[in-house]
């Protein structure tokens, strides 16, 4: 009695199995974007008829379509208003697509007024010099230490905006 039981139990899921309509998963081909040219271990100057204007240094530069990316990759940018002011950023992976460039691995952004920003990811625009992110990033300047949440930094208006600031000052006495 228990076998037969049994038996029609497994014959009401077997048939209710086969009627419900089960999700079909399609084997889309995934298409992988090769990069147009790649460089190794490459150093990229940007000269004008005065001077250089930008040098980049990285130990992988992919170039593709619509984007550039950079591994291991230091900027060294020159100022337009004064030439002898330079910013220095660099990070383990750097896209680059149009004027957003995007930072994330041990990102470190030196400005020319001696500021060390260090932090995991950063977003950057070349047109308007504006970065931002929003994570926990250190900011430093000769004795002083700014550690925060969420930054965004106007490079040009010299403003900077963060969350949750604790900052620490080393005074000296005369």
């Amino acid at each position: 009695m228990g076998i037969n039981k049994f038996l029609i139990v497994l014959i009401i899921f077997v048939v209710g199995f086969l009627l419900v309509d089960k999700e079909r998963t399609l084997n889309q081909a995934v298409k992988i974007e090769k990069p147009k040219v790649s460089f190794y271990d490459s150093i990229m100057y940007e000269i004008t008829e005065k001077n250089v204007n930008q040098i980049v240094k990285s130990k992988q530069a992919d170039i593709y379509e619509k984007r550039e990316e950079l591994f291991v990759a230091t900027i060294v940018s020159k100022s337009k208003k004064n030439t002898n002011d330079t910013s220095i950023i660099s990070g383990k992976k750097i896209i680059k697509t149009g004027v957003k460039v995007y930072l994330e691995g041990s990102v470190n952004l030196q400005l020319p007024d001696g500021t060390n920003i260090k932090t995991e990811q950063l977003y950057y625009n070349t047109q308007t010099k504006v970065a931002n992110n929003d994570i926990d990033f250190i900011a430093i300047r000769d004795t002083s230490t700014l550690s925060a949440n969420t930054l965004y930094l106007d490079i040009l208006n010299e403003n900077i905006n963060a969350n949750k600031t604790k900052f620490r000052m080393k005074v000296q006495n005369d």
